[in-house]
């Protein structure tokens, strides 16, 4: 019997061994598991974060573009204060709406413009458009955004 107590005794370590490096395993299983969900929309955010930035530039750059040229030649297209708003206004609505449609297309964003303000200047008893005040509001599939941005009367001219 003396011999089979001194075996019994053997295997308790060993048997205590196991389980330690399997409490390790398991514990070590739960904490990568913690680390990969506490860190994984952090990294996710800061890319669509980057790239809603990019997309925010050129919807920017291209509204300044395409209402600062429509606000030129509108300039020319009324005389009094209230005929020259209401140009802007029809033009505006009808840039709105093709370009609505060419970024829904293209990226499956909808921006929509609308008109808050237009900026006059009265020189030599007529009315010339300084700028224009627009509401821009985005809608992407997980992101909706809405700012307010002046734009200048302008038209860069076409680069040789």
């Amino acid at each position: 019997m003396v011999e089979g107590s001194s075996r019994s005794s053997e295997r308790v370590p060993r048997e205590r061994g196991q389980m330690v490096v399997l409490g390790a395993i398991a514990l070590a299983v739960v904490l990568f598991g913690i680390v990969v969900i506490v860190g994984g929309p952090e990294v996710g955010s800061s890319t669509a974060t980057g790239a809603d930035t990019g997309e925010q530039a050129v919807v920017e750059a291209e509204l300044e573009r395409g209402i600062g040229c429509l606000l030129e030649s509108a300039d020319g297209e009324a005389h009094s204060e209230r005929a020259l708003e209401s140009a802007v206004d029809d033009d505006l609505e009808a840039f709105a709406d093709r370009y609505r449609d060419a970024r829904a297309h293209s990226t499956g964003t909808a921006v929509n413009v609308e008109l808050e303000d237009v900026g006059l200047e009265r020189a030599d008893g007529e009315y010339e458009l300084e700028n224009a005040t627009v509401r821009v509001t985005a809608d992407s599939a997980d992101r909706r955004t809405e700012r307010t941005q002046t734009i200048e009367a302008g038209c860069p001219e076409a680069e040789s």
